[in-house]
């Protein structure tokens, strides 16, 4: 009887439940032990197994492992056919570029022809200059001639002043002869002229007398007794030559403190004097609205006397304004100074006029007592 086939198939053994088996059981009198089952998948894990690729025999490319010929074959052969291909490799020829070489000619040649075109230019100016530069040195050493050859004639106007004996010796020598000759004659009938003397010239310097049109300047002299003394000189624009006699004796119509005592009642006189700036009212003069009072002292004299201006008046903001540039220290100026025959004040005087914002006249007066 032929025998029933089935189909073949696999069934994992774990599958099929463990029948018939005895169960050991262990255990102690006192207190039996129990066997807990772990929950563990006892089947068994399947063989790992490597897939390699087939390879076909038949065919008569290399798989994955070379052949034996490959691998004996030598390296060098590669790169001797590499170095075999090298000898045949064929050379581009291009033309030159011509065009280029010749603009890069013509820029260079520009540049030199500009170049040389600037030297050329530039030789000019420094010639140009040079030639300014020595007429400017030639004018500079005759205007050096000119200065010094002015200034040595100024120091022999001095020196012969200084030594000077007599009144009709000196008059040559001041400035404004004419309008000094009577001054010179009233100082000198109660002061015996005496020459001064003449040592040396200790130093000089330009003074800012006058404005630019004038040219005045300041001789520090060492006298015959050893004193210095401040002599101005003007040259004046005829090239004639004169000394300031009345700043060299501090020239005044009246003894100072003499005339702050005697206050001699309707006199009007030119005075050198120091003015500041003051708050003494008095008298008359009381009035702050109406009067600026300024204090007058002089060159070696002892009174002091105030001298009242109009406020608001020319004469006040004039003042007021030589006082200011002064940075409100003494400064010396030429007042008129008057005493009207009415005047109660003791001290005080009335100013009249500022005849000269310093202690030297530019040009003579219109008039002085």
């Amino acid at each position: 009887m032929a025998r029933e086939k089935k189909p073949v198939e696999l069934r994992a053994v774990d599958d099929e439940p463990m029948l018939g088996l005895p169960v050991l059981r262990l255990g102690v009198k006192e207190q039996p032990l129990r066997l807990i089952p772990e929950n563990h998948d006892t089947r068994r894990t399947p063989a790992a197994r490597l897939v390699l690729p087939s390879v076909n025999v038949l065919d008569h490319r290399r798989g994955h492992q070379p052949a034996l010929d490959v691998l004996i074959e030598p390296e060098e052969a590669a790169v001797v056919e590499e170095e075999e291909g090298w000898s045949r490799v064929e050379v581009r020829r291009q033309p030159m570029p011509w065009g280029w070489f010749a603009l890069l000619g013509l820029v260079l040649a520009g540049a030199v022809i500009w170049s040389l075109s600037h030297v050329r230019q530039a030789e000019s100016r420094v010639e140009s200059e040079r030639r300014q530069a020595v007429e400017v040195a030639g004018e500079s050493a005759a205007s050096d001639r000119a200065l010094a050859g002015m200034i040595e004639g100024m120091r022999r106007q001095v020196k012969a002043f200084c030594e000077a004996d007599s009144l009709e010796a000196m008059l040559p020598l001041v400035r404004h002869a004419k309008a000094t000759r009577p001054l010179m004659e009233r100082y000198y009938a109660t002061t015996p002229l005496h020459p001064l003397g003449f040592k040396g010239l200790r130093n000089f310097q330009g003074a800012m007398v006058g404005g630019a049109k004038r040219n005045f300047w300041v001789f520090v002299v060492e006298l015959g007794d050893g004193r210095t003394q401040e002599i101005q000189v003007e040259q004046a624009a005829s090239g004639a030559i004169g000394v300031d006699w009345e700043t060299v004796v501090t020239y005044q119509p009246m003894n100072w403190d003499e005339y702050a005592r005697q206050r001699p009642l309707g006199s009007t006189m030119d005075f050198r004097v120091y003015v500041e700036e003051d708050h003494f009212f008095t008298h008359e003069f009381a009035d702050v609205s109406r009067w600026v009072s300024l204090r007058l002292t002089a060159l070696g004299g002892e009174e002091t006397l105030f001298g009242y201006v109009a406020r608001g008046g020319k004469e006040a903001s004039e003042l007021l304004g030589l006082i200011e540039r002064n940075e409100h220290k003494p400064t010396a100026v030429i007042l008129r100074l008057a005493l009207p025959a009415a005047t109660q004040s003791r001290r005080g005087v009335i100013i009249e006029k500022v005849v000269s914002p310093q202690w030297i006249y530019v040009d003579p007066p219109d008039s002085e007592s």
